[in-house]
C-alpha cells in the first residue's frame, strides 16, 4: 500500500468505530437467561454433557472395532481402514476434550 492509502485509512478507521454521540460502538450483551426464566448457560451444560456422552459411546464402539481388527492381524502392519479408525477415535476424544475443559 502508498502512504496516501495508509494515512487515509488511519484517519477513517477511527471515525467508523466512533458513534455520532461520541461513543463506541458495543458488541449487544447476551441475557444469562432465556425469555422463560432458564439459564443459558445451565442448558448449554446439558448439551454438551449429552454430545460427549454420545461422542464417547462412539469412541468405545470403534475401539473395540479397532482392537478386534489388530488381534486378528497376523502380519506386523495395519490396513488403512484401521489407521482412519484409530484418527476419527483422536478426533472424537479431542472434541471431548475441549467440551470437559470448556466446563470449568
Amino acid at each position: 500500500m502508498t502512504r496516501r492509502w495508509i494515512a487515509l485509512l488511519a484517519l477513517v478507521a477511527p471515525a467508523a468505530a466512533q458513534r455520532r454521540d461520541g461513543g463506541f460502538r458495543r458488541s449487544p450483551q447476551i441475557p444469562e437467561t432465556l425469555p422463560d426464566g432458564r439459564s443459558r448457560r445451565l442448558i448449554t451444560l446439558k448439551k454438551d454433557a449429552d454430545k460427549s456422552r454420545e461422542d464417547m459411546a462412539r469412541v468405545v464402539e470403534l475401539a473395540t472395532e479397532l482392537h478386534g481388527e489388530i488381534e486378528k492381524n497376523e502380519f506386523h502392519t495395519v490396513d488403512l481402514g484401521s489407521v482412519r479408525k484409530a484418527e476419527e477415535i483422536l478426533k472424537l476424544v479431542r472434541r471431548v476434550k475441549a467440551r470437559l475443559s470448556r466446563q470449568q
